[in-house]
């Protein structure tokens, strides 16, 4: 499981209140490849998507009616060739680009990733496990769920300005590394099962490099009145 924040401007923020499903597109957005022509591609999936859609129904028989029921039309129609257009919709959803080019995210998405150090510096931060209502407690686990589970570590969760402004003040406390190495204890964080699980002592210079950048981060949301939403991959 991999953590990963992202700020996002007002008008972001209201986008996601308006439709919480656009969350995803934030973690999963829609990139030009040079070289990469997306007219021939639909074009392909177009004429071979049925057939080669018809035969994953027969090689997983067991969700053949989960597929014809999310597709809308049943194997014997793609057999025919039918269905095309339905696979193209089901492959832009599960890339997080609605069909149509409607209702998507627009505006600037600032991008950190803390990778997996995310459990440990939540714990070295507040001395517990799961998230708490203090700023230190929300600025790794915290804020408001948005939208549906994409990732299957429950959904993205968002932190308006004004819980950014306070994370941002309390992680710029003077006393936050010591707190942190003096809270830095692999053998009881092994015990507690902190992910990832397997600490020694070179494990608190990575958690303090993650609890810089996480400062950095949230100092420059707050000073935008930003929001920052979050995700666990």
């Amino acid at each position: 499981m991999l953590a990963t924040f992202i700020q996002v401007e007002p008008g972001v923020l209201e986008q996601l209140h308006a439709e919480p499903g656009l969350a995803e597109q934030l973690f999963t957005p829609a990139t030009q490849v040079p070289g990469f022509d997306t007219e021939k591609m639909r074009a392909l999936i177009m004429a071979r998507g049925p057939e080669l859609m018809a035969g994953t129904m027969d090689m997983h028989p067991q969700f053949r009616e989960q597929l014809e029921r999310r597709l809308g039309t049943t194997q014997e129609e793609l057999r025919s060739g039918a269905g095309g257009e339905a696979i193209v919709r089901l492959m832009q959803e599960r890339l997080g680009r609605p069909p149509g080019g409607g209702g998507s995210v627009t505006g600037r998405h600032e991008v950190l990733s803390i990778d997996k150090a995310w459990h440990g510096l939540h714990y070295v931060l507040t001395g517990a496990v799961e998230p708490t209502d203090t700023p230190l407690g929300q600025a790794v686990l915290g804020g408001v769920e948005v939208g549906e589970d994409f990732a299957g570590y429950g959904p993205a969760r968002v932190l308006g300005p004004e819980l950014t402004a306070a994370v941002a003040d309390a992680l710029e406390s003077r006393e936050l590394e010591g707190d942190a190495r003096e809270r830095f204890d692999g053998q009881r964080m092994a015990r507690l099962q902190i992910y990832p699980f397997g600490w020694d002592t070179e494990s608190l210079d990575w958690l303090l490099a993650a609890l810089r950048d996480l400062r950095r981060f949230y100092s420059a949301a707050a000073a935008q009145a930003w929001a920052v939403v979050t995700c666990l991959e």
